[in-house]
């Protein structure tokens, strides 16, 4: 059996590079203020594992399964995450750290069904196909993020900051738009919802 690359239950202010641990399990392990850096987690399982602070930077943690797992104030940069069920994970219902961060990261196929995301950032990311129905996204920003085939429903976008954002489509009598901000051309998608007709 191949040894875990994390045998500890604790982990604090500590970097970890180049860990290839596709598939593996880890149950019950807290990291605080740790650094992930170009780590392969495809297909692990995170099992009440906390992460509080800390950044994850060029790591794959495509179909990774959270099983009650949280990301208290955790960043993500350039990593791919494709295919995950975030609902899964662990939400507390007070937060008191910083909302979750995505940059630059790839997260088709992911998951945020009626989940607190207030605050979050999900900038510059390609997010195709993404679920966040019924979810709060108050005062979110996507900027600069592709929003393909992505799914707004029941969800609250209220001054949430979509400049720059593409391709998204919502309907804006189905969600809570209040001050939130878009830019043109691609605000013109808005309209969509209306059943009117647009000539040049």
């Amino acid at each position: 059996m191949t040894a875990l690359p994390w045998p500890d239950k604790a982990y604090d202010d500590t970097t970890f590079e180049d860990i290839h641990a596709n598939g593996v399990t880890l149950d019950g392990v807290r990291f605080r203020d740790c650094s992930f850096v170009r780590c392969q987690l495809s297909e692990a399982t995170l099992a009440r594992c906390r992460f509080s602070d800390c950044e994850f930077r060029e790591c794959n943690l495509s179909l990774v399964t959270l099983t009650g797992s949280g990301f208290d104030g955790a960043r993500f940069v350039d990593c791919k995450m494709v295919g995950i069920d975030w609902t899964r994970a662990h939400w507390p219902r007070i937060r008191m750290a910083q909302a979750i961060e995505f940059r630059r990261c790839t997260l088709n196929d992911d998951s945020f069904f009626g989940l607190d995301l207030s605050e979050f950032v999900l900038a510059e990311c390609r997010a195709l196909d993404v679920d966040f129905t019924e979810a709060n996204c108050t005062d979110a920003d996507f900027q600069d993020s592709d929003l393909r085939d992505s799914v707004f429903a029941r969800t609250r976008l209220a001054g949430a900051d979509f400049r720059g954002a593409r391709n998204y489509r919502i309907d804006i009598f189905n969600n809570d738009i209040k001050r939130a901000r878009f830019a043109l051309p691609e605000a013109v998608a808005l309209l969509a919802s209306l059943d009117i007709e647009l000539e040049d």
